[in-house]
């Protein structure tokens, strides 16, 4: 494991010591506004590019609705991460540059329970409907893009009503921080938010039949400056940075 954290670092060094070349000399903020499924791996992988390019990268962290109605109401950014409909959005009114757009990853919607509680056979339709109808309650987002799959799968289940009944319905934030306080039996939400609360279980990603994969676009603000930007979103691009994404929960590209 050591040898391997030294080897992703000297990998990652090496990357962003070559696309720095193209930033400016002097040193300067990078405003990034993120889907929170990129947080635990970006949260790893920030000291790295700060080390290597000289630049500090301030990261706010929110499900992609809420990030993009924050741009549109007027917040500053220099890049920003979120599914591709609202960077195409974003895009169209004139506020990300539209050559700039970047899949930078991938992932699945899952379930978590409560760390050490037993945890329900998800392997199969059937066998997630009836995870599902048995709590007591599901804690699920509403505005993020898990919301989606997971009304998705409810429809085709049949149980939307069922659930929905007894649901934590959540705004934004972590489901999975509902389960750990025992506010909840079942966390859904994509598995890299999942993945980052430490009082829960990971069950696992819905089966392929109920499935949906979400698509992580990067994008660069039309007032940003363009060589620090894209040389950020190079980075999450390079082998190193997947490396760290595939631990996390996320399928880079």
């Amino acid at each position: 494991m050591i040898r391997l954290a030294g080897r992703l670092r000297r990998l990652c060094l090496l990357a962003i010591s070559v696309w720095s070349l193209a930033t400016n000399a002097h040193a300067a903020d990078v405003t990034v506004l993120c889907s929170q499924a990129l947080k635990t791996a970006l949260d790893e992988l920030i000291p790295h590019f700060e080390r290597a390019s000289g630049n500090r990268l301030v990261a706010t962290y929110d499900t992609s609705a809420i990030l993009k109605a924050q741009i549109e109401t007027g917040k500053p950014f220099d890049v920003v991460v979120l599914t591709p409909p609202l960077i195409l959005a974003l895009i169209q009114q004139g506020k990300v540059v539209d050559s700039s757009a970047t899949t930078l990853a991938r992932t699945g919607v899952g379930l978590a329970v409560r760390k050490g509680a037993a945890r329900p056979d998800i392997g199969s339709a059937e066998a997630l409907k009836q995870a599902l109808t048995r709590a007591e309650s599901v804690a699920y987002s509403t505005s993020g893009a898990s919301g989606a799959v997971f009304a998705a799968a409810l429809q085709k289940l049949g149980i939307a009503d069922a659930v929905k009944a007894r649901g934590r319905a959540i705004p934004n934030g972590l489901t999975g921080d509902v389960v750990a306080r025992g506010e909840a039996d079942l966390a859904v939400q994509l598995m890299p938010e999942l993945m980052a609360v430490s009082g829960v279980d990971v069950v696992g990603p819905f089966p392929p039949e109920l499935q949906s994969s979400v698509v992580l676009t990067g994008g660069i603000s039309a007032t940003a400056d363009k060589a620090r930007a894209e040389a950020f979103l190079a980075f999450l691009r390079s082998p190193a940075a997947a490396a760290i994404m595939r631990a996390r929960g996320l399928e880079p590209g």
